[in-house]
C-alpha cells in the first residue's frame, strides 16, 4: 500500500490579526490539520499561532507504509 506525505504551508500569524511575510513548510504523515485552521505549537521551529493557507498531499508508491506499534 503506497503511503502519503502532508506538505503544508503556514504563516505566522500574530494576536492582533497581522500575518507574518513569509510561509513555511510543515510535512506530516496523517492529515490532521485543516486549511484555514488557527494552531499554536505546531512543533520545533513553529512557535506562537500559525495559519495554516494550502495542503498538498504527494503520494510515494513503490513504498510499503509499515505498521506503526
Amino acid at each position: 500500500m503506497p503511503w502519503s506525505m502532508y506538505i503544508y504551508r503556514v504563516v505566522r500569524e500574530y494576536p492582533d490579526g497581522g500575518r507574518g511575510k513569509r510561509t513555511r513548510s510543515l510535512h506530516r504523515y496523517k492529515p490532521d490539520l485543516k486549511v484555514g485552521g488557527l494552531y499554536t505549537h505546531l512543533g520545533r521551529g513553529f512557535p506562537g499561532l500559525q495559519r495554516v493557507v494550502s495542503m498538498e498531499e504527494k503520494a510515494y508508491p513503490g513504498q510499503e507504509q509499515k505498521e506503526m506499534r
